[in-house]
């Protein structure tokens, strides 16, 4: 958990300076944080996740690569049985648990998903992002976080609770947390490594694509989700006179950051 406190530290005061003295965007006012956090995320994407990630997938075989992936989602569900509990949805919290008890069994420690083999439950995925707006945090403004990326503020509390409500964190010493926190990311870099040229094709600024993009889904699945009372502020006033996409348009795989790490 050492990590996520001295993260929030660097955040907090990167945020302190680059706040102090810049007259606020009223439909982003964080933009002068994170417009250079875009970029110094970008630079170390460039330099560092993204090489690691083509060089994971060149080495790794993809059936490997898959048993991974399903691994780091079972222990994924251990969180969703408790953030599903934070919000008195006691059958998905069941079901979570449910999922990980097989995968983890007759699925060899989750390297092989067996859901659909005994018919299970879809997977119900779920943070204490949602959590928050559920409990009445419904609209936040946009925070690009330092590694990790888009969010807002109330998800980026919601982050480092979702650490707290990890029960595995628990069972796993410090370099053991790491270790998976950082296959997590490897193997999520991987799996995502068309989208910057999705975000570089875009008509609009990069940084304004990957933010419209990522406000428009993340309160899609808030309201999937059943959150209430979410304006489309957001959605009206940040959108750019000239964009040549709507609400509905599939075309923004960048979400598809978003969707992957809240698995």
């Amino acid at each position: 958990m050492k990590y996520l406190k001295y993260l929030g530290l660097f955040v907090a005061a990167s945020f302190l300076g680059a706040c102090a003295g810049n007259p606020p965007n009223p439909y982003d006012p964080y933009e002068g944080f994170n417009r250079p956090t875009y970029r110094f995320n970008t630079a170390v994407d460039n330099a560092i996740a993204k090489p690691v990630a083509k060089g994971y997938v060149k080495i790794v075989p993809k059936t490997v690569r898959k048993g991974v992936g399903n691994a780091l989602n079972n222990l994924g569900d251990t969180r969703n049985m408790v953030v599903n509990l934070t919000q008195g949805e006691v059958t998905a919290s069941l079901e979570s648990l449910h999922r990980f008890v097989f995968n983890s069994t007759f699925g060899l420690l989750g390297l092989v998903d067996v859901t659909e083999l005994f018919n299970l439950p879809p997977k119900r995925v779920n943070d204490m992002g949602t959590t928050y707006a559920k409990m009445g945090w419904a609209n936040s403004n946009y925070l690009v976080v330092p590694f990790m990326g888009p969010s807002t503020s109330r998800d980026t509390v919601g982050v480092i609770s979702d650490a707290f409500a990890t029960p595995y964190t628990y069972a796993f010493n410090e370099w053991v947390d790491l270790g998976v926190l950082v296959m997590g990311v490897v193997n999520l870099r991987s799996e995502l490594l068309d989208v910057g040229s999705v975000t570089q094709s875009a008509a609009l600024d990069p940084y304004v694509f990957q933010r419209e993009a990522y406000i428009q889904y993340r309160n899609q699945q808030l309201k999937d989700r059943g959150v209430k009372h979410i304006k489309s502020a957001h959605e009206r006033e940040m959108l750019l006179d000239d964009a040549d996409y709507d609400e509905e348009d599939d075309s923004l795989s960048i979400a598809d950051l978003a969707r992957q790490r809240n698995q």
